[in-house]
């Protein structure tokens, strides 16, 4: 390989300065010369998400297992069901993290041309497969059969086909010789990036839900603190995809037709359904007041405010059924204009909101 095509372009006696390169910059299918020159910034928001990720640190060690250990290994202390509900949500969670520390490191990432998007995406990346340590961290503190929690897709129909629909939505730019620069494969990347949105704003939240429902009640605590360190993160996750996706919406509005709006309109409302499947599936009856009605409710609350922050229309105009849910997740589900919203400051390792 010559060495004038280790970089965009042969060398020029006059090349274009650093202000030009910038603003050649965008989201993808900008000018990148692969040396993740950040200064000066194109996209800062890229850059504040980043440093609050950083500020975020956490590690599961943190967070004290005992009670729920207790709990787990006291025969009265949950009910049947409840532990039922408990490992359902948590094969379900640990799974989604794997496919989405894989769908980040090797399917999206490689197509981004701005650094500073690349530098939160690694970032995020690391937090998934945290996470991923950290759903491991909770099944060996309660000795947990590993095959029932990281196996049951493979013996419950509703949690493998639930798997099966995130998987291919999240792999349709994973074929390697997928590339960005035409309209229809920019459309697909952009969808992908969609599906991220829908992935960490719709698909983990009926198994959220379930966690803070039973710390409501006194019940798997340390659990449920787990998952609001987990929470957070992926609230910066789906704030920093969603902001991809405007940005790119900005930078190639030909893509945003009616028809695009329309396809990932129904992405949207396909994912509340099939989130309200699995979710009906595991609460049955209901738990602790948790209702299948009142689960319905409440995901079509979380599918509205997420096509807003997309600039779509809302389709259900619910309310949500669960106000004190504010009480673990300090309103990171604000309904907000990503391009307009502030981001709040955070406390390296607490949950200081």
């Amino acid at each position: 390989m010559a060495t004038n095509d280790l970089f965009q372009g042969a060398f020029e006696k006059k090349p274009f300065d650093n202000s030009e390169l910038i603003n050649k910059r965008r989201v993808i299918n900008g000018y990148d010369d692969g040396l993740m020159q950040v200064s000066p910034l194109k996209h800062p928001w890229a850059q504040e998400i980043f440093n609050i990720m950083i500020k975020n640190t956490w590690v599961p060690q943190e967070v004290p297992m005992q009670k729920d250990v207790d709990m787990w290994n006291d025969p009265k202390a949950l009910t049947e069901n409840e532990r039922r509900v408990y490992e359902r949500s948590l094969a379900f969670v640990s799974n989604l993290d794997g496919l989405q520390t894989n769908n980040l490191a090797c399917n999206i990432i490689r197509h981004i041309t701005s650094p500073e998007v690349v530098l939160a995406i690694a970032r995020q990346t690391y937090e998934e497969a945290l996470h991923v340590h950290s759903y491991a961290t909770m099944v060996e503190a309660l000795a947990l059969d590993p095959e029932a929690i990281y196996g049951l897709y493979r013996k419950d129909q509703d949690l493998y086909e639930k798997n099966q629909t995130v998987l291919r939505a999240v792999s349709k730019i994973s074929d390697p010789t997928f590339k960005t620069g035409s309209f229809s494969d920019d459309q697909l990347f952009l969808e992908a990036c969609v599906s991220n949105v829908i992935l960490e704003g719709i698909y983990f939240y009926s198994a959220f839900l379930i966690f803070y429902v039973l710390r409501r009640n006194n019940k798997m605590p340390g659990s449920a603190e787990m998952i609001q360190f987990i929470n957070r993160d992926e609230d910066m996750h789906l704030r920093l995809f969603t902001h991809i996706v405007n940005t790119i919406r900005q930078e190639q509005p030909e893509l945003w037709n009616e028809e695009f709006q329309s396809r990932l309109i129904q992405n949207v409302k396909d994912a509340v359904e099939m989130e309200f499947a699995w979710g009906a599936a595991c609460v049955r009856e209901g738990i602790l007041g948790l209702t299948q009605e009142a689960l319905r409710e409440y995901l079509q609350f979380v599918g509205d405010m997420r096509l807003v922050a997309l600039g779509l229309p809302k389709q259900w105009n619910s309310q949500n059924p669960f106000p004190w849910i504010d009480e673990y997740t300090q309103g990171n589900m604000i309904e907000v204009n990503f391009f307009e919203g502030t981001v709040r400051e955070y406390q390296t390792g607490t949950l200081e909101w």
